[in-house]
């Protein structure tokens, strides 16, 4: 019996299990690819939960003072409406859509008026932009106006 061996006889046999290690190795990075994946995951989902609910809070809010100046509206068109009745149902037109604003931010989730705006500033990105400036200037008046604000204002002198 002769110990000779035929060329490549090992070399298949090594082959076949280097790519064996490197399925197993493909297989192993997987795995914990998917486990990290799912580690973030996990992580994250407390957070957004929390950013979820306090923009519903601030949604509220929001439609509950978009209320308020839609009644002070509506109160300033009915006094101008006794003397100016053209002039007063202009801005009654006015106060009802501050009023289907209030009804939208209350009606929709956070998820959805996202949604909308976002297919809005596509169609409209002018106008968005326009909208977004005048939005915020509002809000920050609205906000620097409301109670708490002048409360925190007291507080600090």
């Amino acid at each position: 019996m002769s110990s000779q061996h035929e060329p490549g006889q090992y070399e298949g046999a090594n082959m076949n299990e280097g790519n064996s290690r490197g399925s197993r190795v493909k297989g192993q990075i997987s795995e914990l690819a998917q486990s990290a994946k799912s580690q973030a995951s996990a992580a994250i989902q407390p957070i957004a939960n929390n950013a979820r609910s306090i923009a519903e809070e601030q949604k509220q809010r929001g439609a509950a003072r978009i209320d308020e100046v839609a009644r002070a509206i509506h109160s300033a068109a009915e006094e101008l409406a006794r003397e100016i009745p053209a002039a007063g149902n202009y801005i009654h037109t006015a106060a009802d859509k501050l009023d289907h604003a209030s009804r939208m931010l209350r009606e929709k989730s956070v998820d959805e008026l996202v949604q909308s705006a976002s297919e809005f500033a596509e169609e409209k990105p002018f106008i968005f932009v326009g909208g977004a400036v005048a939005v915020g200037f509002l809000l920050t008046r609205l906000l620097r106006s409301s109670p708490n604000a002048a409360d925190e204002e007291s507080d600090e002198t």
